[in-house]
Parts: C-alpha cells; structure tokens; sequence
C-alpha cells in the first residue's frame, strides 16, 4: 500500500468537553499516520472548537468538504478521533461518507477502527452513525431532566434575565437573587407602561438616562434599550414571583446550525411559585395586563406583537388613534395643515393616501377645534357628577326590580327551610330515643347541607345588603370621574389621559354628515364606563 496524504478533522462541542480537547484528537490522529508511515499534511488540519456536532454547517468541516471535494485536491484521506467527530447524525454520516467516497477520499476513524476503504465500511459507518445518534438524543434527555429537576427546586436552569443575578452555591448550584438596581428599572418600566408610554417611549427615556440594559444577543453591536427589550421585560411572568419553565424547545434545523424554538403544550410546562423573586407588585402586573387589552383591541391588528402597538402611543396628540372614519372604517390621523405654524387638521387617510376609490369622506377639522369640540361634548355628555348619580341609581332601580321578581322563589325557600328545621328537630329527638343512629345522623347530615345552603342564598338575596354595595359603586364611579378630569385638565398627561380614554371609550367613529347647510361630522363612541352612548357634533373644515 503506497503512503497516504493525509488531512485530519477534530472537533469538539460545548457539552462541557476541554478546549484541550482538539489537541488530544490531534496527537492520536498523528500517532496513528505516524505507525502507518503516512504523511499529515499540515495545511489541512481541520478544527471546529465549541460546536455541536448535529449540524452539518460549521466552518472547519465545510472547509474540509471543499478541498476534499475540489479539483485540486492535495491528500488522499481525512483522519478523524471517532466517527462522532465528523457528525453525530445518522443521515449526516451517511450523506459525508457517499460525498467523501465518490470523490476517492478515505476517511478513517482511528480509535473505533472504521476505514471507508473496507468491505463492511457502508455497515460500519450506519451502525456508529446510528449510536452517535442515539447518544445524542440521550444525553438531550438527561440534561432536560436536570434542568427540569433544577427548576422544581427554584435553581437557575441557565440564560440571564434582566433584574436577577445567579449566585453560586457550595453544592454546585446556582440561585437566582433579586439585582436592586436592575429590579427598579424592571418596576419603572412597567409603571410607565401602565401609565401610558408607549414602548419606544419608554426606550427612548432609558436610553437617554444611560440606563443600563440588558445584555445584548450575540451579534448587536451596542448594549442598549429597543421596543424589543422593553416588550421582553413586561411579558415575563418571573417578576411576579412566578418561575415557568419549559415553555418551548429548540429544534435544529436540518442541514444548518440554526435553532428555533417551539412551543410546548401547556401541561408540560414547569410552574414554581417563588416569592423571593417578585420585583412587581401584583395590582401594577395587572394594570399593565389591562392596558395592554385595550391596546390590542384598539390598535391590535396594526402591530406584530398583540397588546403592545408602538405607532400611536408616540404621538403626543390626545386623540391620536382613537378616531375612525364613519364612512370607510379607516384610521383618522392628520392629513395636512400648516406644520410650522402649529396647525394641523385631522382627516381619513384611506381617502387622502388612496383616493376617493377607497373612501369619499375628504372632510377635515383642525386638531385643537376637534380637541376642544370633543372634550366639551364628554364633559357635557359624562364628566358630571350628576350623570354618575343618575348611571347609578338606575343600577338600583333595576337591581330592586330584579329583587320584587324574586319574592316567590324567596317564599319556597323559606318554606323549605322551615320544613328542613322541623325534619332535623324530629331526626335529632329520634336519635336522642336510640332508634336507627347510623341512618339519622346520615339523614340529619344532608338536611343541615340543604339548609346551610338555603341560608347562605337568602342572606345573598336579602335587599338590605343593596343600600350598601349601591354606595361602594358611586364612590368607585367617583373616583374613576376625578381622575379623568385631573388627567385632561394637564396637557402634560396626555398618554396617560389617552390610555384611559381608551380604556373608558374606546375609539370615536366621526361620521361626515350635513348640519343646517355645512358639512360636519357627528361624533359617536360607545361609553362602557356609564352603559349608555354619547353624541357629539362637532364642525368641520370641508373638504379637499
């Protein structure tokens, strides 16, 4: 057999294995060519250094197929430590060794004895493919039951999280610990979201204030705050002192070195409760729960990312986003007017930006005569104390009908429950005589049961408890009312006065309309705060 040119491929993953460990496939793969009398030629040792070896696409091997594979190729055989080596995937290892063979390259797998070059190579390259594939699957499943294990007992299972730090026990372990400075800016976030910022709003303060973000994904260049970063902080549940692990998995996918992650059911996940990592306090989680409802609903279909649209919450106009033309169903946003002056008029886009095809509807109105229209028909309309009294007394009107509609179910269950308190006084005297104790007492149970029950019922149904819960809803109405007005009265709020129009009316339908000879607009938006609806004319400018 005349001397092989040899080129040599290690690798190693990031399973824990030594750097060192390329070095070790290289000496052996040397010792071997060394006892065989062949030559390594160096320009062809082949090394890829943390990569796992169930993808095809890592630098060194693709380096290796292209000279092994080119027309001037210099070597005659590639030496490899153990097949797991060159893949560990049973389709991979087929496919190298149909590539290799065809081009007349001899691949040898030193320490397991496999040679392309012999009669059972074909067998041999599929059977330790198939264990290499095996094992590889394996050792997935045993690191993902220790990380399951680590999660149920509140360990770190690995990855940062921005507000916490992972603290090295004596075991071994790691624990997550609250990290202060990073915890007040989690809670800041979500304060501000809840108070009407919009994502990049909120961005834009942190970033001004040089305040530090989270790590970057491998390949940013700077370490900053985005949209991005701030919709990851309001979605993770973990600042409620809530841990839920293994929500998705990773997937390679085939023939490159990419992952992406898939959603698991939701009875695999792994939910722990643990409070010493709550940064957010219940009642701001749920503020922002709510905030982002009305966001999705008002402008859900605008954003990629339901719940928390960017676009509209930027502008600082109070009614921006939450008008809609009456005639096409489209956004009214601002269309024109002199910019530099500080006017601008309000008009549908669809016409303005698609023609009178899509919408006929060219009216416009000046963005502070539609403010100030607006406002004034809502503060006649339901910012009174007066409508508040007037909402919650027909509430109890109609819950004191609903009560006189009760008045014969209230007479049977009184009925019965005289008849219970008679049944149990006979039973109790039966069993006091000794007579049948097992089935009395049994009998007494179930009849204290329906009676308990008739009790708790009519003690709901009692109209002297309405006076009281009457009260609670007028000064909650209140209270709601008194925030409103402070919060329109100061132009300073105008996100969080939005977000609670929002919240409270959702979004204003102007519809284009004649009123004594001039074109105006009528404006309607349903009032969920009061049940009822509100009307508002309010004077256009005319038309383009």
């Amino acid at each position: 057999m005349r001397s092989q040119l040899c080129a040599i491929y290690a690798r190693f993953s990031s399973d824990r294995q030594r750097p060192t460990s390329i070095e070790d496939q290289i000496r052996k793969c040397r010792e071997y060519a060394l006892r065989q009398g062949w030559q390594i030629l160096e320009e062809h040792v082949y090394t890829d250094a943390a990569v796992s070896g169930t993808s095809t696409d890592r630098g060194g091997l693709q380096e290796l197929l292209a000279a092994a594979t080119g027309r001037s190729r210099s070597f005659d055989c590639v030496l490899i430590d153990d097949s797991s080596r060159l893949t560990r995937r049973l389709a991979d290892a087929l496919s190298l060794y149909e590539r290799l063979t065809f081009c007349g390259v001899r691949v040898i797998a030193v320490s397991q004895g496999v040679d392309t070059d012999s009669p059972q190579a074909e067998l041999l390259v599929g059977v330790h493919g198939l264990i290499d594939a095996v094992y590889s699957r394996d050792l997935g499943q045993k690191t993902h039951r220790g990380l399951e294990g680590r999660a149920l007992l509140g360990f770190a299972t690995g990855g940062r999280c921005f507000g916490y730090r992972s603290v090295r026990q004596q075991d071994g372990s790691a624990r997550l610990e609250i990290k202060l400075d990073e915890a007040s800016t989690v809670t800041r976030i979500f304060q501000m979201y809840a108070d009407g910022y919009g994502l990049k709003r909120i961005a834009h303060r942190l970033n001004s204030e040089k305040i530090t973000s989270p790590q970057p994904q491998r390949g940013r260049p700077s370490r900053s705050w985005a949209s991005s970063s701030v919709r990851s902080v309001l979605y993770n549940e973990k600042y409620t002192g809530r841990v839920i692990w293994n929500r998705s998995r990773k997937v390679r996918v085939p023939g490159t070195g990419r992952t992406v992650h898939r959603p698991r059911p939701k009875d695999d996940w792994v939910c722990v409760d643990a409070p010493h990592l709550q940064i957010v306090a219940p009642e701001l989680w749920n503020a922002v729960r709510r905030r982002m409802s009305t966001v999705h609903q008002l402008w859900g279909r605008e954003c990629g990312h339901p719940g928390l649209a960017t676009g509209q919450q930027r502008s600082v106009y109070l009614f921006s986003g939450l008008l809609r033309c009456g005639s096409c169903g489209g956004p009214i946003t601002l269309v024109g007017g002199r910019y530099k002056q500080g006017i601008h008029k309000y008009g549908c886009s669809m016409h303005f930006q698609r023609g009178e095809a899509i919408c006929k509807n060219g009216l416009t109105i000046r963005r502070d005569h539609l403010e100030h229209r607006l406002l004034s028909g809502l503060q006649e309309a339901v910012l009174r104390d007066e409508v508040i009294e007037h909402a919650v007394r027909q509430l109890q009107e109609g819950i004191e009908r609903s009560f006189s509609e009760l008045d014969g179910e209230l007479e049977a269950l009184r009925d019965r429950k005289l008849e219970l308190e008679i049944e149990i006084s006979r039973l109790v005297r039966a069993l006091a005589a000794g007579h049948a104790p097992v089935s009395i007492t049994s009998a007494i149970g179930e009849r204290e049961d329906e009676l308990k029950a008739i009790t708790d019922k009519l003690l709901g149904l009692r109209p002297s408890s309405l006076g009281t819960k009457v009260n609670e809803l007028r000064s909650f109405a209140m209270a709601q009312l008194s925030d409103l007005r402070l919060l329109l009265a100061k132009p300073a709020n105008v996100h969080e006065a939005r977000a609670l129009l929002a919240e409270q009316f959702g979004k204003i339908t102007l519809e284009p309309t004649v009123l004594a000879g001039q074109e105006s607009y009528i404006a309607k938006g349903s009032i969920d705060f009061f049940g009822r609806e509100a009307l508002r004319v309010v004077g256009a400018e005319g038309r383009d």
